[in-house]
């Protein structure tokens, strides 16, 4: 814990920071009050525990008072020891323990959950949907809040180009409509999904044509490429939303139910990669891999909602027309024209295969998928349902081994005549393979981004001080530029110590001859102004050798680390990182500067 006494600085060398021993005050806490967030079960295959929220319904209704001795699970046709069996009631409440109070200029990335027996988030998605479909399912979603459950939590997220949180979790159903408000979170066009955003192109290509046929069909080329392009980028910015998703939502006990608002899926969820082409399975699988991984450790079940309501085969009206893309240019010239086209074969079977996407990332995540239903509340309201009654079961695999391979899970009941929800499988991923496997996924840069979910995974304080002030008892900036900034920062410039009290508890630490131990850690600064442009950044690979005594006292009063960072004039915002390496495992937290809270 961060105290108001900081004592004997210890440089490192090598690595351009300073660790910084503390002596810990009387007064205030210490890490072992800290919310035991290493005491909330997780699903961890190197862990060797399998951990399955399993939803039981007889006739659409919950079943409740089922014995362990009653369940029967087989991991790749074989059968399984149930070790960890909990049912869960609407009645139960779970609580994070409270944050301390915290002195002034100091921050913490504490978990600030308090949840019924699931925690439920809302991801409006603007990238894979059209425009007028988001208007439509937050219309949907406004008139249903009213009807929420009292006591139920949710947070909202809205994805376009990239994962925002718009709202944490909150009971306060005033909150959660401002959210959704379309003054707060308007909806936005999707470049990739709306047909009709691109018609003056599509009647120069038209005219063109008309001039020089046999342009048509490099035209064509030209468009199948750029169509393929903006698929695989939807791809990208889905799979690194849904994996910031589930770190942030690690954190939080029990099961989470992600409600996905989306125009369509394009098998960015998909966790088998059987059903994969051979190119997109190469492309984006061992993505796929880390966020299947990810999404099982935080017990997150995704609940598909199809944006587009009730579909119809046939349109004539020129702002919905979907042109079949084997039509080619003749169809986008019918469009240009403003004529109706008829839609054959072909985009029901989009939609179809679109729809089978939902079943089975529903499926496979232990959730359920809703479409052509015009009823998005009653998606919602299932899907709360559902978490609020449920059964955990945990076992350790007979035959455990971090092979890469996906394992099938099978869940059974004596009766056998009940409805059964729950994640039908996992990867066995040793974590340190799979981050050599996905070098284009970054996961300390996606967390360090701003307006990032918070993630506490590795919990810490920071005490936030610009230098000169009192509290630092006349430390003095080190010579030069704090920070790598993209472009030249523009003066006045005020440098910023960051003193970091982090928890080892949530550490992996290695084992050295002697009775020491090592900690790898990444520590990060990035600042941001209001339109979200980094300004600055700077981070520091630390290697922290303690011995048996040191470690005993950083136990109770934190481990130190100090940062330096040069921050511009204006309103601003500092997002804070601490990474184990050795792990993976990342904490959080942005917080306002130059009077921006």
């Amino acid at each position: 814990m961060i105290r108001s006494r900081w004592l004997l600085a210890v440089s490192i060398a090598g690595f351009g920071s300073t660790l910084v021993w503390a002596v810990a005050a009387q007064t205030g806490g210490n890490p072992a009050q800290q919310p035991e967030t290493s005491q909330i079960p997780t699903f961890q295959t190197n862990a060797n525990l399998v951990l399955l929220d399993v939803v039981v319904r007889d006739k659409g209704k919950p079943v409740e008072g089922l014995r362990q001795s009653e369940f029967q699970v087989l991991e790749d046709g074989k059968p399984q020891t149930i070790t960890v069996f909990e049912e869960h009631k609407a009645t139960e409440v779970q609580e994070s323990e409270k944050a301390p109070a915290l002195p002034p200029h100091v921050f913490a990335n504490f978990p600030r959950y308090r949840i019924t027996s699931a925690a439920n988030v809302l991801l409006l998605d603007a990238l894979n949907t059209p425009l007028n479909d988001q208007s439509n399912a937050r219309a949907q979603m406004l008139k249903y809040l009213h009807t929420i459950p009292a006591g139920t939590q949710i947070a909202v997220f809205t994805l376009a180009s990239r994962l925002r949180m718009i709202s944490g979790f909150t009971t306060n159903v005033a909150m959660i409509e401002e959210a959704l408000n379309l003054g707060r979170t308007p909806a936005q066009k999707s470049l990739m999904t709306d047909p009709s955003g691109d018609l003056a192109e599509k009647q120069a290509d038209a005219a063109m044509a008309a001039e020089i046929p046999e342009m048509i069909q490099e035209v064509n080329d030209f468009r199948q490429d750029r169509q393929t392009f903006q698929t695989e980028q939807r791809v990208d910015i889905t799979l690194g939303a849904f994996l910031e998703l589930a770190r942030y939502l690690s954190a939080v006990p029990g099961r989470k139910n992600l409600i996905w608002v989306s125009g369509g899926l394009s098998g960015a969820l998909d966790p088998d990669l059987s059903r994969l082409s051979t190119y997109q399975a190469a492309r984006i699988g061992p993505a796929e891999r880390m966020v299947n991984a990810e999404l099982s450790r935080a017990r997150v079940a995704v609940y598909p909602v199809d944006a587009r309501a009730l579909l119809t085969l046939t349109d004539s009206n020129i702002a919905n027309v979907v042109a079949p893309t084997e039509m080619g240019l003749a169809a986008d010239m019918q469009v240009a024209r403003g004529e109706a086209v008829q839609n054959d074969v072909t985009t029901p079977q989009q939609w179809g295969d679109s729809q089978q996407e939902m079943r089975l990332v529903a499926a496979d995540t232990g959730g359920e998928a809703y479409y052509n239903t015009n009823a998005v509340g009653k998606a919602v309201a299932d899907a709360i349902a559902d978490g609020e009654n449920y059964y955990t079961l945990g076992y350790a695999p007979s035959e455990a081994k971090n092979d890469g391979a996906y394992h099938t899970i099978t869940v059974r009941l004596e009766e056998g005549k009940y409805e059964l929800q729950y994640r039908r499988g996992y990867y066995a991923e040793d974590a340190s393979v799979a981050r050599k496997e996905t070098p284009r996924l970054s996961p300390m840069t996606e967390a360090m981004e701003h307006g990032v979910p918070p993630l506490s995974q590795v919990i810490f304080e920071a005490r936030v001080l610009p230098a000169g002030d009192a509290e630092l008892h006349g430390v003095q900036p080190t010579p030069g530029l704090a920070g790598k900034p993209p472009e030249p920062l523009q003066p006045p410039l005020t440098r910023y110590f960051v003193d970091y009290s982090i928890d080892p508890h949530q550490l992996v630490l290695k084992d050295l001859p002697g009775g020491k131990q090592q900690a790898e850690l990444e520590v990060t600064q990035a600042v941001y102004d209001a339109e979200g442009k980094r300004l600055n950044f700077s981070d520091a690979g630390l290697e922290v050798t303690l011995t048996a005594a040191q470690m005993a006292r950083d136990l109770q009063s934190g481990m130190r680390v100090r940062q330096e960072i040069d921050v511009p004039a204006g309103r601003v915002w500092l997002q804070l990182g601490v990474r184990d390496a050795t792990s993976g495992r990342i904490g959080t937290e942005e917080l306002g500067l130059n009077g921006r809270e």
